[in-house]
């Protein structure tokens, strides 16, 4: 298809977008990828970092004031090369992909992160929609792998690049989809917000090859296609249902970062209390030791006080946290103490936070 002067550029979210948060890849801010989506009309942006989630709280506030929709998702190579992107539909969702970028980061050193089928498998992401990036070979066995454990949550990614041998890849990956039974979704692989970033994301494909630029070659892209491209110009280059799917993936993922809120631990309050309750008892108990012959009337009323005014701003959970940090130092014999302004106070005091 061809968009004309006359024809209405199609709807299109962009699902496979890389910022500098993957570290020495991507060669744009997620602001400025948010930004650049907006001024495009792009309907929304994917941000997936390379087994990270770290850049998406800017993209966040990017997206908000520009009014654009953003999707949270992560690019994963696995161990044994299958690469995939996960995007998260929910609030569950965003958690089981947090979970399984934690298991990955944990498992290798810093910097890095490492992943198994088995780990797949193992901490699988529900509430996730998966997109397939087969390399050339285009591995039938991979895919039959993926459509077991996503089902119909799983689409076969495709990027145009002008590689020259475009036409090749979308016979193959036609091909690979019809055998599979799965769509296809155009997937640009974007690690710029503009082509005039190319020279700093061949720079950065240099630092991180640790090679000089001359001798790189084939590891450097072709060309800076790999940028958020205008409407009418992927109108071009995919088939609509290709664009068409894009939108139909965004709908599906409803996530907003709005959602979250502080969680404390709750293996730190016993079943048969409530983080108030377990507070006060501890702080009761504290009492009782720094006062075993009964505390002072103004004592007992700047506890109360203080209690109110925790239970106002809901901030048990907090208390709770340092305590347990405290009573575990002080089990191993690790000098410790309390400082800032809450620790000049009597709950810090009876809990043994602060002396």
């Amino acid at each position: 298809m061809v968009c004309s002067a006359e024809t209405e550029p199609p709807a299109f979210a962009e699902l496979h977008c890389l910022s500098n948060f993957s570290f020495l890849r991507g060669a744009s801010h997620p602001e400025e990828l948010v930004a650049e989506a907006a001024r495009l009309g792009y309907r929304a942006l994917a941000l997936t970092d390379e087994c990270s989630l770290a850049g998406v709280v800017r993209a966040h506030l990017a997206a908000r004031k520009y009014n654009v929709d953003l999707i949270v998702g992560s690019e994963m190579r696995l161990d044994d090369g299958l690469k995939l992107l996960l995007l998260a539909t929910d609030r569950t969702g965003y958690g089981n992909l947090a979970h399984l970028i934690t298991v990955g980061r944990r498992q290798a050193d810093k910097g890095c992160y490492r992943l198994s089928r088995d780990d797949l498998q193992r901490h699988f992401p529900a509430n996730c929609l998966a997109i397939w990036l087969p390399d050339t070979r285009c591995d039938i066995s991979a895919g039959r792998w993926l459509k077991q454990h996503f089902r119909h949550d799983l689409w076969l990614g495709a990027g145009l690049f002008l590689s020259g041998r475009d036409n090749e890849n979308r016979a193959a990956l036609e091909a690979l989809a019809r055998q599979l039974d799965i769509s296809l979704v155009a997937c640009n692989d974007v690690h710029m917000h503009r082509r005039s970033r190319q020279a700093l994301q061949d720079t950065l494909t240099s630092i991180r090859l640790g090679q000089p630029l001359p001798e790189l070659g084939y590891a450097l892209f072709a060309n800076g296609e790999r940028h958020l491209r205008p409407l009418t110009r992927l109108a071009e280059l995919y088939p609509r249902a290709w664009l068409d799917e894009t939108m139909l993936i965004a709908g599906r993922c409803r996530f907003s970062l709005d959602e979250l809120r502080y969680e404390y631990p709750s293996e730190l309050v016993p079943d048969e209390h409530t983080p108030a309750s377990w507070l006060r008892h501890l702080t009761e108990t504290g009492l009782r030791l720094r006062w075993p012959d009964g505390e002072p009337a103004k004592v007992r009323r700047q506890i109360e006080h203080e209690l109110a005014l925790i239970a106002e701003l809901a901030y048990e959970p907090y208390f709770l946290t340092v305590h347990d940090i405290v009573a575990f130092a002080k089990s191993q014999a690790i000098l410790c103490q309390g400082r800032g302004s809450a620790a000049n106070s009597a709950v810090c005091y009876f809990l043994g936070i602060t002396e």
